[in-house]
């Protein structure tokens, strides 16, 4: 009997996963400081004003990053997860 190879076609989505939020993060445009990544993006837009008052700098590049997740058409996005450790909980 010879090998058979089976190709068939499945529906996949991607999505933010349920059990991990965002994580917001920023950086001065001026001198290369940066806040502390934090999932509350009010501590990163408070920590960008303190570093304004203090060195007079004035643009940030701010970012949100979410953990992508695919799954299957029909699966459960949590039962299917084989999430890595988030990167804010590595020591």
């Amino acid at each position: 009997m010879s090998p058979r190879t089976l190709i068939r076609n499945v529906t996949h989505r991607i999505t933010q996963h349920p059990d991990i939020g965002l994580t917001y993060e920023a950086a001065c445009l001026s001198c290369g400081w940066s806040a502390e990544p934090s999932p509350d993006g009010g501590e990163v837009d408070v920590e960008c004003l303190r570093h304004a008052g203090r060195s007079n700098h004035r643009g940030f590049r701010r970012t949100a990053h979410s953990y992508a997740h695919v799954v299957r058409d029909g699966e459960d996005p949590v039962t299917a997860s084989t999430v890595p450790p988030h990167p804010s909980a590595r020591q």
